[in-house]
């Protein structure tokens, strides 16, 4: 609809051009702890091997029948959820159930080796050296291949 002739406009009421932001600018890693893609994710040593949802070993070791008993239970958990992670990691995926039946077959935790996992638990420098005393390629063997 053209403008009416007895509704005078001013300047003020001309259509006129509206500023946008530009495009954000492409990001690069530019500080000292910035990573810039997988690759420059460290592994090993104490870093370890991160991988997906590794909380889950938690879950799938929590209700399991584990040796040691309820004095030990805590420990004997924490290292089976330990190996259970780093073999999920090492795979490249998240943690699954038969994964718990791999790390017992692992650790082959007898009465002798239960007692000496007593505090583990609470010192991460004890339970870290453990996992790394692990074979990497043991870790990756199936659970019928570990038990052979």
């Amino acid at each position: 609809m053209g403008q009416q002739a007895n509704v005078p406009l001013g300047i003020e009421d001309l259509p006129r051009h509206t500023p946008h932001p530009l495009a954000a600018p492409r990001w690069t890693p530019n500080r000292p702890g910035d990573l810039g893609g997988p690759a420059t994710v460290p592994r090993g040593g104490s870093f370890g091997t991160p991988g997906p949802d590794a909380g889950y070993a938690i879950r799938l070791v929590r209700g399991r029948d584990l040796p040691g008993g309820a004095h030990h239970a805590g420990d004997v958990a924490a290292v089976v959820a330990a190996v259970v992670a780093a073999r999920a990691a090492a795979i490249g995926r998240a943690p699954v159930p038969a994964d718990v039946d791999a790390a017992l077959a692992l650790l082959e935790l007898d009465d002798a080796a239960v007692a000496g996992l007593a505090g583990i638990a609470h010192d991460h420098a004890r339970l870290r050296a453990l996992i790394g005393s692990i074979p990497a390629d043991r870790l990756a063997l199936s659970p019928a291949r570990l038990q052979r």
